[in-house]
């Protein structure tokens, strides 16, 4: 996935490609989003997994939108000098495009220079907290526009009372962050002294993905219970209740692409009488742990997901999990698919859209097999056969008693014409789900006959 799903400036765009950032990891597109709401951030990583990527990109951007490049507007603390130089090199290689230039306040610089720099008011400011804080208290300087205060590498941190200072000097409304790879009654107290109310954003698992990292392909037993459901087109909320109809003991948590579908099939589900939660990565930390455990408590029997990752979900069991968006990423599948290895789910069930058919594709050829197709719930075929007689019982209607009106009739089928409507629905899912990439061809019926169903394409798939 790339960065052009953060709607950033083609500046920034620009100056990524220059540093060849391709795309962002699992942490940082969950970094870039927590920024994004305003609220006071502490984030678990380490320097490895580049967490400046989520949280200046997301600054940067911020400021590329305003033709104004004086006033500071965000600082950024660091405790190793080496590691303050090297963000100072990054935002001045990623802002570049957009004329965006930090200064860099450490042990090494000048004094006097540092003065300087720092009363033309430089938009960003990246310095060790000691030589800030001194420089800051001679100049009596007051931070009236600073948005965002960073502390990098919190655990490295000796002289919190610099921090503290400069943290005081900043009078406008101003997001703290600290990041840190690991915790300390230190760390701890000046969390509650500097931050209000502070978001937690990590990645669960971290020894696992580090073991996965090793290899080339994320590998996922054969003996792993996985399905999947190839669902025809306007079909897929009708399939998914046909599918939990038939499971009706189950608990299940369904994960969605967006917390609009979340919402949407949470609705559904309340008129359907069936007793679920909703959860997303816009609501606060106290609602997300009270519907999470109305859901491990067993007072709803499913949960429905939006825009997070199975990694934020700390899971203790559920019957099955449901794809209902296909996963744009082999990553995410894996997690979702890793609650089943580890027992904490039974099975896990992806509803297969033309809209999925390439990211199935894609994760179908990384593990390097097909999990198990399962047929079409026999009430949603039924459904779309009469859809399909409709057309023609009005059709016969019009076309008989109605003279020139009925030529109106004779349209009709037009729309839904054999070549576009000619889908055997007695014979889904088809295409079988190596097949998926493409969609119809039209073109190669001979090799259809040669080679049919799931055996036939598993032959070209491994041959």
């Amino acid at each position: 996935m790339s960065f052009n799903q953060f709607r950033l400036r083609s500046d920034i765009l620009k100056g990524l490609k220059d540093t060849k950032i391709e795309s962002p990891n699992s942490l940082q597109k969950k970094i870039f989003k927590a920024v994004q709401t305003g609220n006071d951030l502490v984030i678990n990583t380490t320097i490895d997994e580049q967490p400046e990527v989520g949280y200046l990109i997301s600054l940067l951007n911020q400021i590329a939108q305003t033709d104004r490049r004086q006033g500071t507007r965000a600082i950024i603390l660091s405790g190793d000098k080496e590691r303050a130089k090297q963000l100072d090199e990054w935002i001045w290689a990623i802002g570049y495009h957009a004329s965006i230039e930090s200064a860099c306040i450490t042990e090494d610089g000048d004094p006097e220079d540092q003065k300087k720099a720092l009363s033309a008011g430089p938009v960003v400011i990246v310095a060790t907290p000691h030589r800030l804080a001194s420089l800051l208290e001679e100049s009596r300087t007051i931070f009236r526009e600073v948005e965002q205060m960073i502390v990098d590498q919190a655990e490295n941190i000796s002289a919190w009372k610099d921090v503290d200072s400069i943290s005081k000097r900043i009078i406008s409304t101003c997001q703290r962050i600290f990041t840190a790879s690991s915790d300390s009654k230190q760390l701890r107290e000046a969390e509650k002294s500097l931050l209000t109310d502070p978001e937690l954003v990590t990645v669960a698992k971290k020894e696992k993905k580090e073991k996965e990292s090793t290899t080339e392909k994320p590998a996922i037993t054969k003996d792993l219970t996985q399905y999947y459901i190839n669902v025809p087109p306007r079909s897929k909320i009708s399939t998914l209740m046909a599918h939990l109809k038939r499971h009706q003991a189950d608990t299940v948590i369904i994960f969605t692409a967006s917390r609009r579908t979340a919402d949407r099939l949470y609705k559904i589900f309340r008129k359907s009488n069936k007793r679920a939660v909703s959860i997303h990565d816009q609501i606060d930390k106290n609602t997300f742990d009270e519907r999470l455990g109305r859901f491990t408590s067993g007072n709803v029997q499913h949960i429905i997901v939006g825009e997070l990752s199975a990694a934020d979900i700390p899971l203790e069991y559920a019957t099955q999990v449901i794809n209902y968006d296909v996963p744009e990423e082999v990553d995410e599948y894996r997690l979702r698919a890793d609650l089943v290895g580890d027992g904490k789910a039974s099975r896990i069930l992806s509803l297969v859209s033309k809209q999925d058919r390439s990211d199935i594709q894609t994760i179908c050829g990384s593990l390097g097999y097909a999990p198990e197709e399962v047929p079409l719930p026999e009430e949603v075929k039924e459904n779309g056969s009469k859809g399909k007689q409709k057309p023609k019982k009005t059709t016969s209607k019009k076309s008989g008693g109605r003279g020139k009106k009925g030529g109106r009739g004779k349209k009709r089928p037009q729309r839904g014409s054999k070549k576009k409507q000619g889908v055997n629905l007695d014979a889904l899912p088809r295409p079988t789900f190596d097949q998926l990439e493409g969609g119809r061809s039209g073109k190669k019926k001979k090799e259809e006959k040669e080679e049919k169903g799931l055996a036939g394409f598993f032959k070209k798939l491994f041959s």
